[in-house]
Formats: structure tokens, sequence, C-alpha cells
């Protein structure tokens, strides 16, 4: 005889195929956002010629080859010694003039932008930061572990704070990132993230340890809008760092200004996901945002590093002060040390395959992208391409 109809069983089975689809969206999430790792480097000897910029061409051709796992990959090299500032491109469809979402390239320029205000008086590098944030972000903070009142600047901007990276939350994560295996994706604000990190994730005390946090750069940027009395920190950036005035006239902080109407942005992926159409919110209000060309990444990330933005250059000095605390060597404000070729550079990387440097003793900036992800060149340590450029000025 069949057994009467339950209205509480239904729901079991319901919620048990429910749970089962989850973990199945959730595995296959998983499984593509782990493809397409590893990257291929090759070896070149460049010679200072006529024929200098076809035989970068040529590595960039032989290293994409090298590595199906990118659909391509952009390079700017600006080298005045060499008379090159020049975008290279290799892989279908890639244009010299295609833009790419620079991701957490845009940290040295949230840094840079941050230490032009404390020239200006309008925020302080020691002081605690509750005052100088807007006051839905001090009441989050305030609300675990009263950060606002312990935490500096400076302990944002080096990753010191021990406020945690929203994107370590595996709630945030299931939330953000199993969607986008399917093609959507939900929009996040910045102060929902904040929220993610001060409640999901451990602290820890201020100034123990280096953490590498997106968090920091979030809040670091709500104090930078609030600064200059900016209805945003896209409009506050821009009218702190002047785009125009340092060579990067195409930029634009995505989500906060409008896109430009000659705007192409490159296709990025993180593994086998593609997130070019994606709402990139989960990378937009500080820790990431900016979109470049490669060659406004490279002249802009120039300026911040030769001090050319700063009224008084020895700023720049602050920007590269490193090993504060445990695990923060190489890292200072926005910037990491890196060895290319056996030559001291400032850079840093980004999400989908960026990096941009300056080696200042040889007067040479290089940004890159390869538009994935899981396939990049060691941003700590570049080599390949770069290294043989840079061998060849030093």
């Amino acid at each position: 005889m069949a057994k009467p109809f339950s209205l509480a069983r239904a729901f079991q089975r319901l919620a048990f195929v429910l749970l089962i689809g989850a973990t199945c969206a959730a595995i296959y999430a998983r499984v593509l956002v782990e493809q397409r790792a590893g990257f291929v480097v090759g070896t070149w000897a460049l010679t200072s010629n006529a024929t200098l910029t076809p035989q970068i061409q040529l590595g960039l051709d032989q290293e994409t080859a090298a590595n199906p796992n990118i659909i391509g990959q952009g390079l700017h090299v600006f080298a005045p010694r060499l008379n090159l500032d020049t975008t290279f491109v290799s892989g279908s469809g890639l244009r010299v003039d295609d833009d790419i979402r620079v991701a957490s390239n845009i940290k040295p320029f949230v840094a840079a932008a941050a230490l032009k205000l404390v020239e200006q008086e309008k925020l302080s590098l020691t002081m605690p930061i509750g005052p100088f944030l807007s006051s839905e972000m001090a009441a989050i903070l305030d609300g675990k572990g009263n950060k606002s009142q312990t935490a500096s600047l400076r302990d944002l901007l080096s990753h010191t704070s021990g406020i945690p990276d929203y994107s370590n939350s595996q709630i945030f994560q299931a939330i953000a990132y199993i969607p986008t295996a399917f093609g959507f994706a939900r929009h996040w604000t910045a102060r929902e993230q904040v929220w993610f990190a001060l409640n999901l994730v451990r602290n820890d005390a201020v100034g123990t340890r280096f953490s590498y946090s997106d968090t920091n750069y979030l809040l670091a940027s709500d104090m930078i809008a609030k600064a200059v009395k900016a209805p945003n920190a896209g409009v506050a950036l821009r009218q702190i760092l002047d785009w125009q005035a340092i060579g990067a006239p195409d930029t634009f902080w995505e989500g906060y200004e409008p896109t430009p109407l000659s705007t192409r942005i490159a296709r990025h992926f993180r593994g086998g996901i593609e997130d070019t159409n994606l709402d990139v919110s989960f990378d937009q209000y500080g820790g990431g945002g900016l979109v470049m060309s490669l060659g406004d990444l490279a002249r802009a990330h120039r300026a911040i590093v030769r001090g050319d933005v700063f009224s008084d250059k020895k700023l720049v000095s602050i920007m590269q002060q490193d090993g504060t605390v445990p695990g923060s060597e190489g890292y200072g404000l926005g910037l990491s040390r890196m060895n290319v070729a056996g030559v001291t550079c400032w850079g840093h990387g980004g999400r989908w395959g960026s990096v941009a440097f300056h080696c200042p003793s040889i007067d040479l900036t290089i940004a890159r992208s390869t538009g994935q992800s899981n396939a990049s060149p060691d941003a700590s340590d570049p080599n390949g391409i770069e290294a043989a450029i840079v061998s060849l000025l030093k």
C-alpha cells in the first residue's frame, strides 16, 4: 500500500536534491577554477639593434605558442634608452589597443594617492583610521574588534592591519565564485565585503604579521574618497593622480566611472571560467577596479616609482619600506620589491595574470598580461621576455 503524502518528507527530499545539486555545482566550479594552470617560460638573448622590436615580438609569439592554456598575452615596454614605448600583443583576437582589468595592480595607485593626501595633511599614516573613514565603514569595523581605533593607514597599505581578506571567507567564495561557473554573478558592495572580512574570517592583532588583504585597500580607498569629498574612489583617484598628466589618459575605474565608448576589454579567465562579461564587483573597490591599456599601466606605474606624482619624492622611499613585521619582506606600501635578472625593480601583480614593474637603475618599465589568473609568470620574480630586456640594459 502506498505511503500517505507527507509534506515533511517532501521537504526533506527537496532539501536532499538541492544539497546534491549545490555540491555538484561547487565541485564543477572548483574544477573549472583549477584548470589551465602553469606557465612555460622561455629564455631569450636580445641584441640592441634595428631588429630589437621583431626580436621581442618573436619571443612573445613563441612563449604564447608554448602556453596553449592562454588565449594570448600583451606586453608593453617603456625603455627610453632603447627608444621603446611600445605595446606588443600575441594571440588570437588581441589588439594593441585592448584594455585590461589590472586587478591588484591598482594597489600602487591607491597607496600613492593616500600618500599624496598625507603630504597635503588630509590623511595621516600613523593615526587610527576611524576618524578618516566614512561612518558606514567605521561602524562595521567598530562592531568587530574596534580596528578603526587601532589600525593606521600604514597598517592598511602594508597589509599589517590584522584585517583579513574578505575573499578568504568560504561563504563569500561560494556566493561570489560558484555562480560565475554558470555565467552569472552577484553584484557586491564594498560594505558587504568588509562585513564578510570582519565577521567570517579570523582577525589578527594589528602589526603582528603580514597578511595580504584586499579589504585593507577597500578601506584605504574609502578614506581617500572622504578626504577629498569625492562621490567615490574612482573620481578621487582621477582628481589626485591626474591620469592624463602621468601618461595614462584612457584609464578609468570600472563601476565608479562611465566606460569610454572606445574601450575594448581583452578576455579574462580564472581557469576555465571567463570573467570578461561578468559583474566583477568582487574585485572592484580598491583591491582592484581600474581598467587600463598596457601602455597606461606601464607609464603610470613608472610615474609612481619615480616619484613624479609627489611634490616630495622622498615619499617613494616610504612606499618601498618593507620588512616591518614577519612575512612582509619585499612588500612596502603598495609596492613589491622584485628581482629581475639581478636588477632590483618595484611593482605589483594582479588577479588575471597581469604584472607591472619599474627598474629605477636602468629606467625600464614593463607591463604584461596573460589574461589568465592560473597562467602567469611569477610576479615576484619575472623572467623570460622581461629578463631578456632587463639584461640588455643592465
